[in-house]
């Protein structure tokens, strides 16, 4: 008799949580860079990588309420984080020093990490122009990218 998979507010098995999942703009550089640094500098390798626009990632914008957001989204155990939140819930899902910059950047007052996240997220296409590196996800990376 094997064990019963259980799909109940993040969790899919009996004491093991589903892994985060961040939805990315796939058509943004800026995003796409983001993913790459995560790649190379996660210390867990289990989050999950849906792009916005792929079937999985509307569904899920759905689901949440999150159609008309222009943002990354973190979504962790039933809970979804969006614009400056997204980005702290990623830099402590890096680990090691990045983690701790994200704890500290969560002390912010929430008006600065908004006024930083508008400021990035309004010059992005601009930072990003004529900048193209694709992602060739490795084949263990491969299996992470739903859509």
């Amino acid at each position: 008799m094997g064990t019963a998979r259980v799909k109940m507010q993040g969790v899919s098995e009996v004491g093991k949580a589903d892994p985060p999942m961040l939805v990315y703009d796939g058509a943004c550089g800026f995003c796409n860079r983001s993913v790459q640094f995560i790649l190379a500098h996660e210390a867990r390798h289990d989050l999950l990588f849906v792009a916005r626009d792929s079937e999985l990632g509307r569904r899920l914008r759905r689901t949440y309420g999150m159609e008309a957001v222009e943002s990354m989204l973190w979504i962790e155990g039933n809970q979804v984080f969006t614009r400056s939140s997204s980005v702290v819930m990623a830099t402590v899902y890096l680990g090691g020093w990045w983690s701790e910059l994200g704890r500290i950047a969560s002390l912010c007052p929430s008006p600065l990490l908004s006024a930083m996240y508008n400021l990035i997220a309004n010059s992005r296409r601009r930072l990003m122009k004529g900048r193209t590196n694709c992602l060739v996800p490795t084949p263990d990376q491969r299996n992470r990218f739903v859509s």
